[in-house]
């Protein structure tokens, strides 16, 4: 699904970024990166069990 794609890309350049934004300012507060690396993973495995689903 077109959605389910867009999702992930979405989730992929939030976590990018923030890492990215977190280490130029030297901050290592990166509290809520786990849980949206767990949701991406979530969605990813769900995408791919998911046979309608196409990545």
């Amino acid at each position: 699904m077109e959605n389910v794609d867009k999702t992930i890309d979405a989730i992929c350049t939030w976590i990018q970024k923030k890492l990215e934004h977190d280490g130029d300012r030297g901050i290592h507060n990166t509290q809520d990166v786990p849980q949206m690396v767990s949701a991406l993973a979530e969605l990813v495995t769900a995408s791919a069990h998911t046979p309608n689903l196409k990545m």
